[in-house]
This record gives C-alpha cells, structure tokens and sequence, in this order.
C-alpha cells in the first residue's frame, strides 16, 4: 500500500505532511458521531488434539540405542539393555528387564509413571527429578517396580503394593 497523502487533521498533520513532502486533503471530515470501537476476533478454541497410542517398540533396546515417545506414552515389549534409554513424554512400560536409563515425563509431566518387570536400571527419572541406580533401595533390585513423583520426591514401590 502506498501513501498519496494524509487527511486533514491540524497543525501536527500539516508539519508531518511538510517533512514527508505530501498533500494534505482538506475536503476530508471527521464525523461528529463517535467512530466504533472495533475489537479483535476472539482466536478460534484450537482443537484438542487428539491422543495418540502409545509407541510400541517390539525390538530390544541394545546399549547406546535412544527411543523416544513425543507426546506419548512408550511401551517396550523387550529387554532394555544397560547403555539403553528409553523415553517418553508421558509414562514408560517396560514388559522386560529395564538395565538402562528411563525417563518419563520428559517434557515436566508430573503424572507420569515408570513401569517395569525386572527392575535393574541404571538411572530413573520423571519430570526431571532422577535417580541413580546406587540411590534406588535394593530390596527393588529385580522386582516387579513402578516409580512415580510425589512432590518433588520421587518414590519407588513393588507393584501390585500400596
């Protein structure tokens, strides 16, 4: 769009006008009624977007492999070997031995929830608060665990118990 010239509208119109070198049109009236006051749209509700299934990953997680579930939970159907990690946005089941690194709730949801059949891992964490292997109680050692964040503290217990 290009400006051919400003409205009549005082002294500060007229100086604008004399510094850009444009004409002023005088034939050009404000109305005497008040103008509308003119108001943005609300923005449209964004769909909900829909869930997604959680990942499955039915091959082994050898060392140094990463797998990672965005905006999803993760379910792997097979051993997680140590070097491993495994990670998910939401929560992390493991229907093996889990011998590497699990992160759920990587994105700060505090919801979620670390699931495993043989507990043997090497580092846990949820929502960004971890564990080493050396800190997880050791009666866990090989069981059956679910990890979950209460507070800022991240608890450990046999599942299938309160």
């Amino acid at each position: 769009m290009l400006c051919v010239g400003l409205a009549q509208g005082g002294a500060s119109v007229d100086s604008l006008a004399a510094d850009l070198d444009m004409p002023v049109f005088a034939h050009i009236r404000a109305t005497s009624r008040p103008a509308p006051i003119v108001q943005a749209a609300a923005a449209p509700a964004a769909p909900e977007p829909a869930a997604l299934p959680a990942l499955m990953q039915h091959q082994p997680v050898r060392s140094g492999q990463r797998v990672y579930a965005r905006n999803r939970d993760l379910i792997v159907t097979t051993p997680v070997a140590a070097g491993a990690e495994v990670m998910a946005d939401g929560c992390v089941h493991i229907y093996g031995p889990l011998r590497g690194r699990v992160m759920a709730g990587v994105h700060g949801d505090t919801d979620a929830r670390v699931f495993c059949q043989a507990f043997h891992a090497e580092l846990v964490s949820i929502a960004g608060v971890f564990r080493v292997f050396e800190t997880i109680p050791p009666e866990l050692v090989g069981m059956p665990v679910q990890a979950w964040l209460a507070g800022d503290d991240l608890r450990f217990a046999r599942i299938g118990e309160p």
